[in-house]
């Protein structure tokens, strides 16, 4: 699916930066500036014009502090609005991340602001693209089950605290594995940025790099060290000016991790399916996506391995078709019949489609001719399962629903966030 970012300052139309995904070029500087009319002649005569389509595309308009202009064009796949504007919402946010709020909402000059936004290029560039990973999608984080949870769980509460800081957290693979309680605590949009940007990392490297809280912290910047642990696997601080990254390495690293190699080297060889191995998984399921609502974790796969003689392998898909099947059918529920999972901060009406209906919709099905789909609202979990379409119609709502049950019961999934007094 193509697509073209293009972001403006809000006052003059002046192109701040364009992105690009897909095999397609950048939009001309008059196209651009097209874009940019449309929606100020709109302002012009009282009209705040949020979004339009055409036969093949959707273009979305988001002003921020009355500074910044996004413009996404993209296909239109005929899902709710909300999903484009969540993803326009967090590269805003990507930006402050990086810049601070201060820079975007006060420009002085221009020139510097095009220099300093660089730095947010790979973040935005993964935003984009299309992984396995559904944390953007629905504004958590992606977290990883192990039997090693538990496990890491003390080294990482020693490095952090050797790190004068109560923030921390260890990813494998663009996944939270554990975090301190404090870290819990941040935005689900904010885990999501931070774990976007430590997989942007090369792999055996180390960062120190200022970044802004968007939500907690959006003014004032805070220190993240990152540090590769093993291939993919990473721990990361935040902090102030102490420790330096060397002291980090040199003097708090050997002392935290050094007795937990082989529990590293085991989150690295977790199952692709993200599911414990003594957790017994139907044949027929090609892939999931499990959301936390409340606390705003997501758990999902669509590489589980097919079982020899399941109904799966009678009717294979490969990993892309999946991921494209499971992510139309979230856009397509969520919003529409599921209520979305958005930051307490954000204010959008354009998800409340599911308002209207005169019930509270809980489970809904699709089938195609070479799938079938399952979703489950429930308990503060939403569950969205992709199975062969081999699997009889009527097994599917059960098969769901003790998944859903057995996995609701992860430890992964409980509230570890720091309560608020």
């Amino acid at each position: 699916m193509a697509v073209h970012l293009v972001c403006l300052t809000n006052e003059g139309g002046v192109p701040l930066f364009t992105r690009t995904k897909g095999d397609v070029k950048s939009l001309a500087f008059a196209e651009q500036g097209m874009l940019y009319g449309v929606q100020m002649f709109a302002q012009n005569h009282g009209v705040k014009l949020e979004s339009t389509t055409t036969e093949e595309a959707k273009v979305i308009w988001q002003v921020f502090h009355d500074s910044v202009t996004l413009v996404l064009v993209t296909s239109n796949d005929g899902s709710c609005d909300i999903h484009y504007k969540t993803l326009i919402n967090h590269i805003f946010h990507a930006m402050v991340m990086f810049i601070g709020l201060e820079t975007l909402v006060s420009i002085r000059t221009v020139e510097k602001l095009r220099r300093e936004i660089k730095v947010c290029y790979p973040v935005i560039d993964t935003l984009l693209q299309d992984t396995d990973l559904y944390g953007a999608l629905s504004s958590s984080v992606d977290v990883l089950v192990s039997a090693e949870n538990t496990t890491l769980q003390e080294p990482l509460e020693a490095f952090v605290t050797s790190a004068e800081s109560t923030f921390g957290c260890l990813h494998a693979d663009g996944k939270l594995v554990v975090a301190t309680s404090n870290w819990w605590a941040l935005s689900g949009q904010e885990m999501m940025l931070v774990a976007k940007f430590i997989q942007s990392l090369p792999i055996g490297t180390s960062s120190d790099v200022p970044i802004y809280l968007p939500h907690a912290s959006p003014k004032d910047p805070h220190r993240l060290l990152s540090i590769h642990l093993q291939p993919g696997v990473v721990v990361s601080v935040l902090c102030y000016a102490n420790p330096t990254l060397a002291e980090a390495e040199e003097q708090l690293i050997e002392p935290a991790w050094r007795l937990h190699h082989e529990a590293l080297r085991a989150i690295q060889r977790a199952p692709s399916s993200n599911i414990p191995r003594t957790i017994p998984l139907d044949a027929g399921i090609l892939g999931y996506v499990l959301l936390n609502t409340d606390q705003h974790k997501c758990l999902s796969s669509v590489r589980l391995p097919l079982i020899a003689g399941g109904a799966a392998e009678l009717k294979p898909l490969p990993p892309y078709a999946r991921r494209e099947i499971l992510t139309a059918f979230y856009r397509t529920v969520v919003g529409g019949l599921f209520p979305p999972s958005l930051s307490p901060e954000r204010q959008d009406s354009s998800g409340e489609a599911y308002k209207c209906l005169p019930h509270s919709a809980e489970e809904t099905y699709m089938c195609g001719d070479d799938f079938k789909t399952y979703a489950l609202n429930s308990g503060g979990f939403q569950f969205f399962v992709l199975f062969s379409s081999a699997v009889p119609q009527y097994a599917m709502r059960s098969v769901t629903k003790n998944l859903l049950g057995t996995l609701s019961k992860e430890k992964i999934f409980v509230d570890r966030r720091t309560k608020s007094s």
